[in-house]
C-alpha cells in the first residue's frame, strides 16, 4: 500500500515522473471514447468499394490518446460468396512493451447464416473500443453507409469522452439513419395522411459588447408552447432553466451567467411542426412500424414531460404530441 502525488519542480533530480504517472492524471477527469466535437469525429463512413474512411478525431483510452489528423482509409475483406458476416472498426490500444501504440483496426467477423459482431478484446495490454459495425452481405462488392452502425455513442463498447467535455454536437449523430430511414418510410408513408412531420430552424447570434445577458433567439417561426427550443454556446449546449430562461413576451433569453467575451457565438436551434394537427398520427405510426431505426428509439411524449426530463438520450428521437 502506497500513497503517490505529483507534480512538484524536481530539485537535483528528487522529483522524476514517468508517462503513466503523467497519464494517470486524467484517470479521474476523462472517460474512455471519442471526442464528440465535431460530430462527425472518428465516424466511421462508406468510401468506394469494400473500403471505409474513419475521420478525424480524437479519442481516449485508459489515459492514453489519439489524433487522428485526417481521413483514415481501410479495406475491409471480400464478403463470403454464401453467407454475410459483421465486422468492427476499433481503436485498439496496446500498451505492451514491444508495441506501445493505439491503432485504428478492422475485426473482421465470422461469416455465418446469422452473424454476429467480432467480441472486443479487453484484457492484458489490450483494449479496444468500437467505432462502427459494418454488415458484409454475402457477394457484396461495396459498402453502403445504411450498412455502417454507429457505435459511438454506445458506452458499453465506445461512448463519448465525459467528464470535463460533457456537451455533445449529435447533428451527425448516426451517418446511416439517412439511408435506413427512406427505406423504412418508403414502408409507412401510405399510413402517414393526416400526420405532421417536424422541421428544423436555425440561427446564430454573435455577441458585439461584453456582459450580455439577454440575447434575442431570431426564430419567428418559434411558439413557445409548442416547439422545442435548443441553445448551444461555443459548440456547447445549454441546460434549460438551468443556465437560462426564455422570455415569451419578446422571444429572447436570459442567461444566468453573462457572456464577457465579444464575438461569443450563441446558436438557437427550434424543432417545430409543420401544422397543428394530426401529431398523434404520425406517433402512432412510428411507434406501431418500429419502435427503433438504426439504433435510434422513438418515444412519445409532452412538451412539458420533454422539458421535465433531467437528460435527453442522444439515442432517442422524443417526438413531441399532444398538449403543452
Amino acid at each position: 500500500m502506497s500513497v503517490t502525488y505529483g507534480f512538484f519542480n524536481s530539485v537535483n533530480g528528487d522529483r522524476t515522473y514517468n508517462a503513466d504517472q503523467i497519464s494517470n492524471y486524467f484517470l479521474k477527469l476523462i472517460s474512455n471514447g471519442v471526442f464528440a466535437t465535431p460530430s462527425n469525429s472518428m465516424q466511421v463512413q462508406a468510401a468506394t468499394g469494400m473500403n471505409i474512411n474513419v475521420s478525424a478525431g480524437w479519442g481516449f483510452i485508459n489515459c492514453k490518446w489519439i489524433n487522428n489528423d485526417a481521413a483514415y482509409s481501410l479495406q475491409l475483406d471480400a464478403a463470403d460468396s454464401i453467407l454475410n458476416r459483421i465486422d468492427r472498426i476499433v481503436l485498439h490500444l496496446d500498451s505492451s512493451t514491444a508495441v506501445r501504440n493505439i491503432s485504428i483496426q478492422v475485426k473482421t467477423g465470422t461469416a455465418a447464416t446469422t452473424p454476429t459482431a467480432p467480441e472486443l478484446t479487453r484484457s492484458g495490454d489490450v483494449y479496444e473500443l468500437s467505432l462502427a459495425q459494418i454488415y458484409v452481405a454475402a457477394g457484396a462488392e461495396s459498402i453502403v453507409q445504411a450498412n455502417i452502425t454507429d457505435e459511438r455513442p454506445n458506452t458499453a463498447v465506445c461512448g463519448y469522452v465525459t467528464g470535463l467535455i460533457d456537451q455533445i454536437d449529435t447533428t451527425n449523430l448516426f451517418a446511416q439513419f439517412t439511408d435506413a430511414f427512406y427505406s423504412w418510410f418508403d414502408a409507412v408513408k401510405q399510413d402517414l395522411t393526416s400526420a405532421t412531420l417536424v422541421t428544423q430552424y436555425l440561427n446564430t447570434y454573435t455577441t458585439t459588447t461584453s456582459n450580455v445577458s439577454t440575447i434575442p433567439i431570431g426564430i419567428t417561426q418559434y411558439n413557445f408552447a409548442l416547439d422545442i427550443l435548443n441553445v448551444y454556446i461555443n459548440g456547447l449546449k445549454l441546460i434549460p432553466t438551468v443556465d437560462y430562461t426564455v422570455n415569451t413576451s419578446d422571444s429572447t433569453i436570459t442567461l444566468t451567467n453573462a457572456l464577457d467575451v465579444i464575438g461569443t457565438p450563441v446558436e438557437f436551434e427550434v424543432l417545430k411542426s409543420l401544422d397543428s394537427t394530426g401529431v398523434e398520427s404520425l406517433v402512432n405510426v412510428v411507434l406501431s412500424n418500429q419502435a427503433a431505426l438504426g439504433g435510434l428509439k422513438f418515444v412519445k411524449c409532452t412538451q412539458s414531460e420533454y422539458d421535465g426530463m433531467t437528460t435527453h438520450d442522444e439515442n432517442t428521437v422524443y417526438i413531441i404530441a399532444g398538449g403543452a
